[in-house]
């Protein structure tokens, strides 16, 4: 039988025929397989931007990381910087970086990126996806490791009082082992301080300096010659309380061969040692900012600005009853009633005039130079014997404005005085007389000048050139000025402790003075150039001021009489000279010339002392401004007497960084813990991370 042959339409076979469907299917398939083997490749574009990203937010990192220790760290200025520095370091248009956190630290010295990534895909684009994210962080983290600190440390007498002294000693030598070496125990035999382990090693980068004050602050002997010390009168303020030819009416800087003395050479004629304390610089502007004056910044002393260099102190012998520190030898070889009732205009008692009036200050023969004199006598009646002669009389003659060397080198003599008396007078005629009372007359052609008035013999700069009497802390040229010398920014303990040991506790109260040399020492360059620089970002700088109150001055009845004060404005000579020498407008004058110091002859001791509170303030401020860090600690402020507990206690806590920075010990025995807590804190803060 034959067999039939059944044939399909060209469209079923089509329909029918699996070998299309398998190309379709793989048509599909194959984009998803090649848009997952290229996700591998779009991966690691992704990586290698992220990795390129994150080296250069890393550089970033570490490059801005000092800015955190700026005073005025701005987050999102630091951010824009970062932002800049990393699209740069990236260069690729396609690698989309955009920093979305920043954060900085002082304290840990961190600084902290958060940034968020964009790469554009090749293969994965096939299935929508367009582009891969990421988020990356950076964090620079870098500690100071470099710390210089000053103890601005309080010399006063009142840390006598509660064995405050003894324990501010324990306590800042505590503070500088803690600093200064690895590991420090209690001391076995003195609970109130500590000292090294026996294994403690000696701390690297840790310099210490202290800065001891009283009323002043001594900046060393040894300074003498530096060339920031004022040894030519170039200072306006050098001549304060001075006079060179008993002639208040005028300053002669030279005639001649007389050159007016500076004050190294006034330490020269006295015989005693300049101790090594200067005044404050007068109260001139030295820049823009409110706070910034001559003595309370760190303007760089310069013989081109006379002002700007640092005066040594030299404490003027005070006039007979107007002060306590008199000190010129002066022995009475006139009888001490021999002047008692010479009256020269008006006034009598001249006798007190010759206590300051010393043989070397006599005005010497010179050509027709002549005292000529009257002196009386009297008897209480015709059968009483004769009493003691008296002065009536004395007419000086002679040539005027003349130098000599007859006394002392190059001495300069101006106007005749009003009266004179002879030492060793040449008498012309015999008593003679009716009654009771008798005359006689006489010359002589070197005499005693008399009728000067209180401030010239205050200020003559003769008696300096004779013998002087014993010297104390406060008698002298160096009256007041602190024992313990500036210790400048050094790395080996056993002269910080030995200063420290070294002070002793008397005078007065001039936290502004205090402060102020601190702020300097810790600054490069001249007076003290161990300092590091201070845009140097690893170098920590801080300032510990340790007072036990209040600035003090002394306008005041119970320290000195009215004349006193109504001569010189205060009791005392301070760092500021007189409060006279302050603005002194005077013409008859030769102190002052208009210079700034502190107060005018008009202050009350309540206005000296909140000038010396502002100055301190502004000191404060200035070294702040240059990114010191500082610290006050004020120890028994409850007990102040000039101020009142809330001026100082304010005064203080603004002087510090922070409020916490400011410690307010009632008790001297809590000084151990707080110089420790400072010290412990900045031993952490050193510490790299």
């Amino acid at each position: 039988m034959a067999s039939k042959h059944f044939s399909r339409s060209p469209f079923r076979r089509f329909v029918g025929d699996e070998r299309g469907a398998f190309a379709v299917m793989f048509g599909v398939m194959a984009v998803v397989l090649i848009a997952l083997g290229g996700a591998v490749v779009d991966y690691v574009s992704l990586e290698q931007g992220r990795n390129r990203a994150q080296l250069a937010l890393d550089a970033a990192a570490l490059a801005l990381q000092p800015q955190v220790f700026e005073k005025n760290f701005d987050p999102a200025a630091v951010q824009k910087l970062a932002q800049a520095f990393v699209t740069e370091r990236v260069a690729n248009s396609e690698i989309v970086t955009e920093i979305l956190t920043t954060r900085g630290s002082e304290e840990t010295g961190s600084l902290y990126f958060e940034a968020h990534i964009t790469v554009p895909t090749i293969f994965v684009s096939l299935v929508g996806v367009h582009h891969l994210n990421a988020t990356i962080e950076s964090e620079a983290t870098r500690k100071k490791l470099e710390l210089e600190v000053v103890m601005v440390l309080d010399n006063s007498g009142s840390m006598k009082n509660e064995s405050r002294m003894t324990s501010l000693v324990d306590a800042a030598k505590c503070a500088t082992n803690i600093l200064m070496y690895s590991e420090v125990q209690s001391a076995p035999n003195n609970a109130n301080t500590c000292i090294p382990t026996a294994t403690a090693e000696r701390v690297e980068n840790v310099r210490v300096a202290i800065v001891p004050f009283t009323m002043f602050v001594n900046v060393g002997p040894e300074n003498a010659n530096a060339s920031w010390i004022d040894k030519t009168g170039a200072s306006a303020i050098h001549f304060d309380n001075f006079d060179n030819d008993d002639d208040e009416d005028r300053l002669v800087l030279s005639s001649g061969a007389h050159k007016f003395p500076t004050r190294q050479q006034l330490f020269a004629a006295t015989g005693e040692a300049w101790r090594g304390c200067v005044d404050a610089r007068p109260h001139i502007k030295s820049g823009t900012l409110p706070s910034q004056y001559l003595d309370t910044d760190d303007t760089t002393p310069t013989i081109a600005n006379g002002n700007t260099l640092f005066v040594p102190q030299f404490s003027p012998d005070l006039a007979y009853n107007t002060g306590g520190n008199n000190y010129i030898t002066s022995p009475t070889i006139i009888n001490s009633t021999y002047l008692d009732k010479l009256a020269v205009n008006g006034k009598t008692n001249w006798s007190a005039a010759v206590r300051d009036s010393p043989a070397v200050c006599d005005r010497p023969a010179q050509g027709t130079t002549k005292c000529s004199i009257t002196e009386e006598r009297t008897r209480t009646n015709s059968n009483a014997a004769w009493g003691n002669p008296y002065l009536k009389k004395g007419t000086p003659a002679g040539p005027t404005d003349f130098v000599s060397s007859a006394l002392y080198s190059n001495a300069l003599y101006g106007k005749q005085p009003p009266s004179c008396a002879c030492r060793n007078p040449t008498y012309t005629t015999n008593w003679a007389g009716t009654g009771n009372t008798q005359t006689r007359d006489g010359w002589c052609d070197s005499f005693v000048p008399l009728g000067l008035s209180t401030r010239t013999l205050q200020e003559r700069i003769c008696k300096y050139y004779g013998a002087i009497g014993a010297q104390g802390f406060s008698n002298g040229p160096n009256a007041d000025c602190t024992r313990t010398p500036i210790l400048p920014l050094t790395s080996d303990p056993a002269k910080v402790i030995d200063t420290i040991d070294a002070m002793i506790a008397e005078g007065g109260t001039n936290i502004h003075e205090g402060t102020a040399w601190g702020f300097r020492v810790l600054t490069p360059g001249e007076p003290f150039p161990q300092a590091g620089a201070s845009d140097n970002k690893s170098l920590r700088k801080v300032m510990i001021i340790m007072t036990d109150g209040e600035n003090t001055d002394y306008n005041l009845s119970n320290y000195c009489n009215d004349a006193m004060r109504a001569l010189n404005g205060k009791c005392f000579n301070t760092a500021y000279g007189f409060s006279y020498n302050s603005n002194n407008t005077s013409t008859t004058s030769t102190s002052g010339g208009n210079i700034p110091r502190l107060g005018s002859i008009n202050s009350t001791n309540a206005d000296l002392v909140k000038e010396m509170n502002q100055r301190t303030s502004d000191t404060c401020a200035n070294a702040k401004d240059t990114g010191i860090e500082v610290y006050t600690i004020g120890l028994a402020t409850n007990k102040v007497e000039q101020s009142t507990p809330a001026v100082v206690q304010a005064m203080l806590t603004g002087c510090a960084s922070t409020a916490s920075k400011a410690y307010f010990p009632n008790q001297s025995s809590e000084l151990k813990r707080v110089f420790e807590s400072i010290a412990n804190e900045l031993s952490a803060l050193r510490l790299a991370r």
